[in-house]
């Protein structure tokens, strides 16, 4: 018999859309007789405290029925100081969720059905940053997709906090719900100055729009940097927007869509193995779809830190 699988279910994900979603699964788990054990978030980081408590219980499968932003939750419970709590873990993602940018990078990929009953992983690179909370505080958190600092962050701000009509737009099209919050973004942002270092090899002070450190070019639905990022090399991809105009920056979206955004004279990309930023203008950190802190920041990579079947 197949050791048994632990699922972490977020059914608020996809704005509610992953409680039906989970049902039909459940249904089709029953029917083929596949074991499990399935809990459901009741907080937020509440999936942080269920893989922990999984893990302690024995469990080595860990499924995520959710989106990317309870992926990154159950990520904080995976690791200890740089480290997988233990090396036999394998994580299994179901997406669930508005957007699950994380498995659209695997161009070979299994139904959920035969996701749940295999046990061929493969390892991948995981990433994190150090920086600090809103109040100040000291923090590191590990990502499994992409993290932004500029008008990506405060679009995703608004994405996940949609109400009324452009919620129901956004149940409808992640697509058209990114553009609307994209666009109260861009009304809002104004560009900011900093300095980046690149494996310690310093970019001096320019103005920014936005800069994305990533191992999932993928972002807010079919948003993409257009590039295809290798999940095991041991390397960060970091691709910043120059300082724009607000309509330069609306100018930019349907770029990002089309993923030719770097054929544009004010995006640049780099592959590098640590990045840091610093900055004394006022901007927001997000990672994996959360807005969670503020500069300064440093990213280091963690190769092959992961299995996972996908």
């Amino acid at each position: 018999m197949k050791p048994e699988t632990f699922i972490i279910i977020n059914p608020t994900a996809g704005d509610g859309q992953a409680k039906k979603r989970w049902q039909k699964f459940e249904n089709d788990l029953k029917n083929k007789n596949i074991p499990y054990h399935a809990v459901t978030t009741e907080f937020k980081n509440h999936a942080t405290e269920l893989v922990s408590k999984a893990i302690s219980s024995g469990y080595t499968r860990i499924g995520v029925f959710s989106g990317d932003g309870t992926l990154n939750e159950v990520l904080q419970g995976l690791f200890v100081e740089d480290q997988i709590i233990t090396d036999d873990i394998k994580l299994i993602f179901f997406p669930a969720g508005s957007s699950c940018d994380f498995e659209k990078k695997f161009k070979n990929r299994r139904s959920i059905l035969d996701r749940i009953q295999s046990e061929d992983s493969i390892p991948i690179d995981v990433f994190k940053v150090e920086c600090l909370d809103f109040s100040g505080k000291q923090i590191s958190r590990y990502i499994i997709n992409n993290s932004s600092i500029g008008i990506i962050s405060l679009a995703n701000e608004k994405f996940n906090s949609v109400t009324g009509l452009t919620k129901k737009i956004k149940q409808m099209s992640v697509d058209a719900g990114a553009v609307i919050c994209g666009l109260k973004a861009i009304t809002e942002f104004t560009p900011f100055s900093a300095e980046m270092l690149m494996d310690e090899v310093k970019i001096p002070d320019q103005h920014f729009s936005n800069i994305t450190i990533f191992k999932t070019a993928y972002f807010g639905g079919d948003m993409s940097y257009g590039v295809e990022t290798v999940q095991d090399d041991g390397l960060l991809s970091v691709v910043w927007l120059d300082g724009t105009s607000k309509l330069g920056l609306a100018a930019m979206m349907p770029s990002l869509f089309t993923g030719t955004v770097l054929n544009k004279k004010n995006a640049h990309y780099k592959t590098c193995r640590e990045f840091e930023l610093r900055t004394k203008d006022s901007v927001i950190l997000e990672t994996d779809g959360e807005n969670i802190g503020v500069p300064p920041l440093k990213y280091t990579i963690l190769p092959k830190a992961l299995q996972v079947i996908i």
